[in-house]
């Protein structure tokens, strides 16, 4: 009963219409896809790279949703490279204002899984998320041989200024 009314709360469709989904993914395409080869992390804004980022939107679903006062927290994910049918998972947060991305993170990214797995273990992840409960026991170096979350990491980690992932061995921004 309490999983059957949890996965009503964060079911997309109870929060968003088709028109929504495709408005918000449009907005948080360009931090969780990849960008064209060569491109910076500022040039993947240009207008000139909207049609490249329409098709990556297409690409990518939202499994799970939820709004919490201004806070709306997401679970987005895409096929992944794989020779079995694979799909990898991000989950964040972020708020508007006058309709705008305000602010944007990336709390954890999954290891490539097999669908159902995906769905069962990413709405785990991300019920823990927006209880705001701690994700590091799911981290792979925690989660004896369980893989659920590939980023943050000892080394990766979301940089919530700059929008996106770093490691710690970067030699300055860029």
């Amino acid at each position: 009963m309490a999983a059957c009314k949890r996965e009503q709360a964060y079911n997309v469709e109870s929060h968003l219409s088709d028109t929504q989904k495709t408005e918000l993914m449009n907005k948080i395409i360009r931090y969780v896809a990849r960008a064209p080869e060569g491109l910076t992390f500022e040039e993947r804004f240009y207008p000139a790279y909207d049609t490249f980022y329409l098709k990556q939107a297409a690409l990518h679903k939202f499994e799970a949703y939820y709004i919490n006062g201004n806070e709306h927290y997401f679970l987005v994910s895409r096929r992944a490279p794989s020779l079995a049918d694979k799909r990898v998972a991000t989950g964040g947060r972020f708020t508007l204002k006058s309709n705008e991305i305000n602010a944007y993170e990336e709390v954890f990214r999954t290891w490539k899984m097999v669908p159902d797995t995906l769905q069962k273990r990413g709405l785990f992840l991300f019920e823990k998320m927006v209880q705001g409960e701690s994700l590091v026991a799911y981290q792979t170096k925690n989660s004896n041989g369980t893989e659920y979350i590939e980023f943050p990491d000892d080394i990766t980690y979301y940089d919530k200024t700059a929008r996106r992932w770093r490691t710690k061995t970067e030699q300055g921004f860029q």
